[in-house]
């Protein structure tokens, strides 16, 4: 690129960042892409931040919105087959709101409900409840385990559901594609289906109606937080190792990560990151971040995260979410993406990772508490 262009390019970027910040709060779309641009050094100049790439950025994304809001309807609570209980945890299963063509395995969202051994033991007896999301694997032990520990605790509801593309919901596709309408479908179908959960944990008589959470994971993070600015119908979001920015962690898979199952997957992607920001834009969770008001966040991320960029997927979330009003909680730990409490040192597992989602799930005042005060 000739200094020139690049010189005029980085103007005009630096031009509509600072037109966003003096008009902070009056399109927090606007404001939320000018966050997303904010730490970026963009060299892809037909990408790159302009008066018509705004336009179609913001475009996309209000079109993006419009199919979530066709999808979701008259919030009336999905029709839920359940399983025979298994202890504390039952199976499930339901129509995901969005259905692909033919009878594809996505079409039905599979899960698990994890309930403390006295739900409805009392009238009174109301507790927390939280969706689960999973990370990029069919093995989703992790969040079972969460969910679990929740009822033995019996401090609160857990909901597990396997993501599009996971577990008894795989295709033949995979959940990251390099087909950026397939990408949408994916993230589309999954914030159905996150509010279809809402609605599910909403319907049952022993939870909290004002005291409904959702939890992610890597990917279910990621999930989580967009769904935070497009639907923010949950009272409170966490995550452990999620961030926005998916432009970012995308192409990371494909240069930094290549023999992951991601980074075989994305090997011959065309997409370099500036494109791949201009894309992603419509539905990444720090476009969106103004729009997640007076919510309760906590974040749990890792120091040494190779995925995840701070300063272009953290930061500028984080400033978005508080802008809008947001109570952000931030833990940090040494580990890295892949979370290994033998790396990261017990205590601050226990203090940074464990005890931090521990309290997310059972937030409130004990159920027993409550139901024993009214005798």
């Amino acid at each position: 690129m000739k200094a020139p262009n690049r010189i005029a390019m980085l103007l005009t970027s630096a031009t509509l960042m600072a037109s966003a910040a003096a008009h902070a709060g009056t399109d927090p779309l606007s404001d939320g892409l000018g966050l997303l641009y904010k730490n970026v050094k963009c060299v892809d100049e037909p990408f790159c931040p302009s008066a018509a790439n705004n336009a179609a950025m913001i475009k996309n994304a209000v079109l993006f919105k419009q199919k979530l809001t066709d999808l979701i309807g008259n919030d009336q609570a999905p029709l839920v087959t359940w399983h025979k209980a298994k202890g504390l945890a039952r199976e499930f299963e339901f129509n995901s709101a969005y259905q692909r063509p033919g009878n594809h395995p996505a079409n039905v969202v599979h899960g698990i409900m994890y309930l403390p051994a006295e739900y409805d033991s009392c009238d009174a007896l109301k507790y927390p409840a939280t969706l689960v999301l999973h990370e990029l694997t069919d093995n989703i032990d992790s969040v079972k385990q969460i969910g679990k520990y929740t009822a033995l605790l019996n401090r609160g509801v857990a909901m597990v559901i396997y993501l599009p593309h996971f577990g008894p919901r795989r295709g033949d596709e995979n959940f990251i594609s390099k087909d950026l309408e397939t990408f949408e479908t994916n993230v589309l179908q999954t914030m159905a289906d996150i509010h279809q959960s809402y609605l599910v944990l909403k319907s049952l008589t022993g939870v909290q109606q004002n005291n409904i959470g959702v939890m992610g994971l890597s990917l279910g993070g990621m999930m989580t937080l967009i769904s935070a600015g497009v639907d923010p119908i949950y009272d409170r979001y966490a995550t452990n190792v999620g961030a926005g920015d998916l432009a970012n962690i995308v192409t990371y898979r494909k240069s930094g990560d290549v023999d992951s199952q991601t980074g075989l997957l994305l090997k011959n992607i065309d997409w370099t990151v500036d494109q791949a920001r201009f894309y992603l834009s419509r539905f990444d969770a720090i476009t969106w971040s103004l729009f997640v008001k007076n919510k309760t966040i906590v974040m749990i991320n890792a120091n040494s995260d190779e995925l995840i960029n701070r300063s272009l997927g953290l930061d500028p979330l984080i400033e978005g979410y508080r802008l809008a009003g947001s109570d952000v909680k931030q833990y940090f730990h040494k580990g890295t993406h892949v979370f290994k409490a033998k790396e990261t040192g017990f205590f601050t597992s226990l203090r940074k990772v464990f005890l931090p989602m521990l309290k997310f799930v059972s937030i409130g005042d004990s159920p027993r508490d409550v139901c024993e005060a009214q005798f």
